[in-house]
C-alpha cells in the first residue's frame, strides 16, 4: 500500500522577522540560509551560480568605488569604473582593433572620495557629456570619445575607421586634448576628417592601434571656489550640485553646466540656489518631479512654477518638505534606484523604503519594504552600500560583510504584485552594473569586475584549474513544520525529496532537525547525483558537456535546466516523536548545482503523548 506524504507545495521567500515555528506563517527560508535562490511560483529553490572575472587579474588592494553604464546619445556603450585614482572603461573592439580589457581614461583623481556622475546635453557639440564630481571644487566632463590610432606624425593623428573624429564624439570646441598611453596631446583642428591637426606634444612614436580617448576636462571653481561637491544630478538639463558640508543645492543654467547665475526675478533656463535643512545625500525623480534627500531625515520635492510679470515670463523654483520620520532620509546616493513610478532607497534607520505617488494623496507616500528581514537590516553594516534594479529585482550590496541582498518582484497574469526577499548571497562585491543585459558586480576589495550567477564555482575564470576555483557554501534552512498542530506529537519513518541535481553534486546533505534547534534529534542524509537508482534522465543526453553549468536564470525557471538530472529519493529512518520538524539542505564545493522541488515525510499524528512536559 502506497504511503501518503505531507509534501511542501510552496515557499514564500526569505523571512527572519517572525517566529520560525509559526503555524500562521507560510513555509519560508529562515536565518542562516545563504547562496540559495527561491522561486515561490513553483515552490522550489536552487543553489546559486558563481562569478567570473571580466578582464585581467588585479591584486591591488583598492576596491571599485563607483561605476556607470553610459549609453551615449550616439549609441556607444561605455562601461566605466572608478578605483584608487583611476577612471577606466571596458573596451571591446574599437574601430577594428580588439582591446577586450579595462583601459585608463583618467588618473590622478581622488583616492578616497566616492565619485558621483550624471549626463548633460551640450548644445554646442550636440552630444551628451559625462559629468562627475569627487569631493573637490571642480566639475569634470568627458565626451566618451574612444578610437584607435592608424598613424601619427609630429603634429597629426590619424584614426582607424571611416568615421571622422567628430563623428566619434571627439570635441570640436574649447580646449581639446586626447589621451594616448598615458600622455595627453592638444589638438586644434581636423575634427571633421580622420586626421587631427595642430597636435602639440609630439605623438609620432605612439604605437599603431593604440587606444585614443578624449581627455577628461576639469572645470575649476564650479559652482564656486573652495566649495566641495559630493553629489550631482540632471533635471531638464539643469545640473544640481550638492555637498556633504553645507545645506545648499546649486542649480546651473540649462544651457551651461558651469554657470549657476540667476536674476533677482528668475527667468526660465537660469540657475538657482536651494536651501535644505541638512546636507545633500542624494537625488531622484518621482513622476517627473525631482526628489532631494537631505541630512538623515529629510525628503524634499523640487517644483517649478511659471508666471508672467508684465511682459516677462518668470519662473520660481522652490522645494517642499515631505512628511518623514526620524532617520527616514536616504543613506547615500548609490542606493536610490527608480522602480516604475517609485524610488526605492536605503534609509538611515536602517530600512529599505519606497517613495511613490498615490492617487488622491496630497503628497508622495513612503512605505517600508524590509520589514520581513528587519533583523538582518538591523545587524548589517551598510557602509558603502550600492544598489541596482535588474530584471524585476532590486539588488543591495553590503560590502563590509560581502553580502548581496535581493528583493524580487513577481507579477501574475492578473497584475497582482508580489514582493519577497531572497536569502543573502555571499559575494565579494560593492558597486553593481549591467553589461550586455547581464548583472556584474565590482569587487569590494580589488580592482576587478565579476559576471554574477554564472557557472557553479566562484572565481571560475577561463581555463582555471579545478583546484583554484572557490567553493560556494550553500545553505537552505526552512521554517519548522508543525503540520497544523503545535501541541501534539508527530512521527514519520520515511522522507521523500524530489529535485534536480548535477553529477558533480555527490554530497548534497539533507539535515532533519526534530524539535526546535534539533533538541530531540538531528539526522543527516546524503543525496548523490551519481546514484543512478534515484535519477530520472530524459532521452536527451544530460551530461555536463551539453550546456555550461549555471546558465539558468536566478529565481528558477518553468523548465528544468538540461544540465541537471531529475532525482527522487526516499530516506528510511526509525520513527521519532517530535512537535516540529525543520529541513536543511547544504553543500559546499565547486561545480555543484542542485535544486529542490518538493519534500516531506509520511507524517502522522503519534499515538504517544508528551507526558514529560506535564507538570
Amino acid at each position: 500500500m502506497s504511503e501518503k506524504y505531507q509534501l511542501r507545495k510552496q515557499i514564500s521567500g526569505y523571512v527572519t522577522n517572525q517566529e520560525s515555528t509559526s503555524d500562521k506563517a507560510l513555509p519560508h527560508m529562515v536565518s542562516g540560509s545563504q547562496n540559495i535562490l527561491i522561486d515561490p511560483r513553483f515552490g522550489k529553490f536552487s543553489s546559486r551560480g558563481g562569478y567570473s572575472r571580466l578582464g585581467v587579474e588585479n591584486t591591488a588592494l583598492t576596491p571599485i568605488r563607483q561605476e556607470f553604464r553610459w549609453i551615449t546619445s550616439t549609441g556607444e556603450e561605455r562601461d566605466l569604473r572608478w578605483y584608487d585614482d583611476e577612471l577606466e572603461a571596458y573596451l571591446g573592439t574599437i574601430d577594428g582593433v580588439a582591446i577586450n580589457t579595462w583601459t585608463r581614461i583618467k588618473n590622478s583623481l581622488s583616492t578616497t572620495a566616492i565619485p558621483r556622475r550624471t549626463t548633460y546635453w551640450d548644445t554646442t557639440e550636440l552630444i551628451d557629456l559625462l559629468l562627475f564630481v569627487q569631493g573637490d571644487d571642480n566639475i569634470y566632463d568627458w565626451s566618451g570619445a574612444i578610437t584607435t590610432l592608424a598613424s601619427a606624425t609630429a603634429n597629426t593623428l590619424t584614426k582607424n575607421g571611416t568615421a571622422t573624429w567628430a563623428e566619434s564624439r571627439f570635441l570640436t570646441a574649447g580646449t581639446r586634448k586626447v589621451l594616448i598611453n598615458g600622455t595627453e596631446y592638444t589638438y586644434t583642428g581636423g575634427e571633421t576628417t580622420t586626421t587631427l591637426t595642430g597636435v602639440t606634444g609630439d605623438p609620432s612614436l605612439e604605437a599603431v592601434n593604440s587606444v585614443v580617448s578624449q581627455a577628461v576636462r576639469t572645470n575649476a571653481n564650479a559652482p564656486l571656489a573652495d566649495r566641495n561637491n559630493h553629489t550631482i544630478f540632471n533635471f531638464e538639463n539643469h545640473i544640481l550640485v550638492g555637498s556633504d558640508e553645507d545645506a545648499l543645492v546649486y542649480v546651473s543654467k540649462s544651457t551651461s553646466f558651469i554657470d549657476f547665475t540667476y536674476s533677482t526675478t528668475r527667468v526660465p533656463t537660469e540657475g538657482a540656489l536651494l536651501k535644505l535643512t541638512g546636507t545633500t545625500k542624494g537625488f531622484g525623480i518621482l513622476n517627473k518631479i525631482p526628489i532631494i534627500f537631505g541630512g538623515k531625515n529629510e525628503v524634499f520635492t523640487m517644483e517649478f512654477a511659471q508666471l508672467a510679470v508684465g511682459t516677462v515670463l518668470t519662473e520660481t523654483l522652490k522645494i517642499k518638505k515631505l512628511k518623514t520620520g526620524i532617520n527616514q532620509g536616504a543613506f547615500n546616493q548609490e542606493t536610490i534606484v527608480p522602480v516604475g513610478d517609485g524610488l526605492i532607497y536605503l534609509t538611515n534607520e536602517p530600512a529599505l523604503r519606497i517613495i511613490e505617488t498615490v492617487t488622491g494623496a496630497d503628497q508622495p507616500q513612503i512605505k517600508a519594504l524590509s520589514n520581513p528581514i528587519k533583523p538582518d537590516f538591523d545587524d548589517e553594516t551598510w557602509t558603502s552600500a550600492c544598489a541596482i534594479w535588474h530584471k524585476n529585482r532590486y539588488y543591495l550590496s553590503a560590502p563590509t560583510n560581502s553580502k548581496l541582498y535581493i528583493l524580487e518582484y513577481q507579477e501574475d497574469a492578473d497584475g497582482t504584485l508580489k514582493r519577497f526577499w531572497q536569502p543573502p548571497q555571499i559575494l565579494p562585491v560593492r558597486c553593481l552594473t549591467i553589461i550586455s543585459d547581464a548583472l556584474y558586480g565590482h569587487s569590494n576589495a580589488v580592482p576587478e569586475t565579476y559576471l554574477l550567477f554564472t557557472g557553479n564555482a566562484d572565481g571560475a575564470y577561463t581555463n582555471i584549474a579545478v583546484a583554484d576555483k572557490l567553493p560556494i557554501e550553500v545553505i537552505a534552512k526552512l521554517s519548522y513544520r508543525t503540520y497544523g498542530d503545535r501541541a501534539n506529537l508527530k512521527s514519520h519513518d520515511e522522507f521523500y525529496v524530489e529535485g534536480n541535481i548535477s553529477p558533480a553534486t555527490d554530497d548534497l546533505q539533507l539535515v532533519l532537525r526534530y524539535d526546535y534547534g534539533g533538541a530531540t534529534q538531528e539526522s543527516t542524509f546524503v543525496i548523490d547525483g551519481t546514484n543512478q537508482d534515484i535519477l530520472y534522465q530524459t532521452i536527451e543526453e544530460t551530461s555536463l558537456g551539453q550546456q555550461p553549468l549555471g546558465t539558468h536564470p536566478i529565481g528558477g525557471v518553468v523548465q528544468e535546466p538540461t544540465e541537471l538530472s531529475r532525482f527522487r529519493v526516499i530516506f528510511e529512518m526509525p520513527k521519532e516523536d517530535y512537535h516540529e520538524l525543520q529541513e536543511i539542505y547544504q553543500s559546499n564545493g565547486v561545480d555543484k548545482s542542485w535544486e529542490v522541488i518538493s519534500a516531506g515525510g509520511n507524517t502522522r499524528m503519534s499515538p504517544n503523548k508528551d507526558t514529560i512536559i506535564k507538570l
